[in-house]
């Protein structure tokens, strides 16, 4: 039943990482403006086009990991429009049958999000508006994105919420991280976006890039529509585009339907068959996703939920704890990355997958801990002069001479004088006041250089002021 009156729907559009293009060897990877194109690319008569075999691998991946109906012949089409980003003035994409068709994604909440079809196709070129698509007075074309492979998964009208369609995505481009067929780095992803309220016309806003922004234009959207309607104004049939700068969309044409595209067959591909045995394969070969991940956690190593679900959200920290755990007490690493590691990586925004975390000198900074010979302190500091300045964790202790060597005795002098030079603060605490106790617990961490374990010299000083 959906939320409020929404209904929302996405036809999310993912740049596979192959390094060549769909239907030549052209490189995907360029800098300099139509630098990496070619007769195919451009449509010039004559020129014949042939499937990257990588591409088409992974979009049976992709197909497979969403519970999709493989369907053993395919083929491809023309779809016909007219537009400076596609030369030949057609697209070479899927329509009749796709490559998967029936499958479905459970978002975190539980609900299963029904998947129409997952279809293999090129992206068109890319319009460049130098000053901003509003304000330019013309548009480059750049030709290198033409005839990247591009698998687009289209979703039934499920989603009662632009937080349910952000929840979608995050879990999609999960999947397509443990596949190995994206990268956040260096492809895009983006989405169309079909919003309807209380059952009135369907509107389209097209070609938003990145998850975040499709949850902004969806709840600006949303909120459109819904204003038109209390201001008792028809909802049109539309095409719409998301201005990031202003957060908000605007009209730039009718809504095409499929007829006026106009799909043909690809008269210079073939179809492509496969036996029931090579789906079998297939599906064999598919790597362990997240959730069957975060389950083997929950069992394997005596993870709570949440704990399990963070680690194996993403495909290299998940990695990094089972390497770190063959060494360590694995609840300890658990709660080390998940606390520690990834409120660095959240507070500073880095993007986790572009760090190169060794797991080796995060599995000894572990062990310094739990042996007692660092605090957690410094175990916090050396992550993050990890994490922001690369200095190797054992680097950083060693080199500050912060590996704790002091005992019980040394401790207790350094309390007795803290509590002797701040009488006042000491009475406060006898009164009751906890932030006193705080007080002098850090006096005597600066009076030790860190070197002393908090929770050591709470002990003692709770001892003396006993006596």
């Amino acid at each position: 039943m959906e939320k409020d009156g929404v209904v929302i729907g996405l036809e999310c559009h993912i740049q596979l990482n192959t390094e060549s293009k769909l239907f030549c060897g052209c490189p995907t990877a360029a800098e300099e403006p139509n630098s990496s194109c070619c007769p195919i690319c451009l449509g010039h008569p004559g020129s014949k086009p042939v499937l990257n075999a990588k591409a088409l691998d992974y979009a049976l991946k992709v197909a497979l990991a969403l519970n999709c109906e493989v369907n053993k012949e395919f083929f491809f089409s023309r779809k016909t429009y007219f537009y400076p980003d596609m030369s030949k003035n057609f697209q070479i994409s899927q329509y009749e049958i796709p490559v998967g068709l029936k499958g479905h994604l459970v978002l975190s909440t539980g609900k299963k999000i029904g998947i129409t079809r997952v279809h293999l196709e090129e992206d068109p070129a890319a319009l460049v508006h130098e000053a901003g698509m509003g304000a330019s007075n013309f548009s480059l074309v750049d030709y290198n994105r033409s005839g990247i492979p591009l698998v687009e998964v289209v979703t039934d009208p499920d989603f009662a919420s632009p937080e349910e369609a952000q929840d979608f995505l995050d879990q999609l481009t999960t999947i397509l991280s443990y596949l190995k067929v994206y990268s956040p780095l260096t492809g895009t992803l983006k989405a169309d976006c079909n919003v309807s309220v209380y059952g009135n016309s369907r509107v389209e806003v097209k070609n938003v890039t990145g998850k975040k922004a499709v949850g902004k234009a969806l709840e600006f959207e949303v909120a459109r529509q819904k204003r038109l309607l209390l201001d008792e104004r028809e909802i049109v049939r539309e095409t719409r585009s998301f201005d990031e700068k202003t957060m908000t969309t605007r009209s730039t044409r009718g809504k095409e339907t499929e007829a006026d595209y106009g799909y043909i067959f690809e008269p210079d591909l073939t179809a492509i068959q496969l036996s029931s045995g090579e789906i079998e394969e297939m599906k064999a070969k598919m790597p362990e996703l997240h959730a069957a991940k975060s389950k083997r956690f929950m069992k394997e190593f005596s993870l709570d939920e949440y704990t399990a679900n963070v680690l194996a959200r993403n495909f290299n920290l998940g990695l990094l704890f089972e390497e770190i755990s063959k060494s360590v007490d694995a609840k300890a690493a658990a709660k080390f990355l998940t606390r520690e590691l990834m409120a660095v990586v959240n507070r500073s925004e880095l993007d986790l997958d572009s760090l190169d975390l060794d797991s080796g000198e995060i599995g000894l900074l572990l062990e310094m801990l739990l042996s007692g010979k660092i605090t957690e302190k410094v175990a916090k500091d050396a992550v993050v002069a990890y994490l922001a300045k690369g200095v190797k964790p054992t680097r950083f202790v060693e080199g500050r001479g912060l590996s704790k060597d002091l005992g019980e005795k040394e401790i207790e002098k350094a309390v007795e004088k803290v509590l002797s030079e701040n009488k006042k603060a000491v009475a406060d605490l006898k009164m009751g006041n906890e932030k006193s106790l705080n007080f002098l617990v850090g006096q005597v961490m600066r009076l030790t250089k860190a070197k002393a374990e908090p929770r050591a010299v709470q002990k003692i000083i709770a001892e003396k002021i006993r006596k």
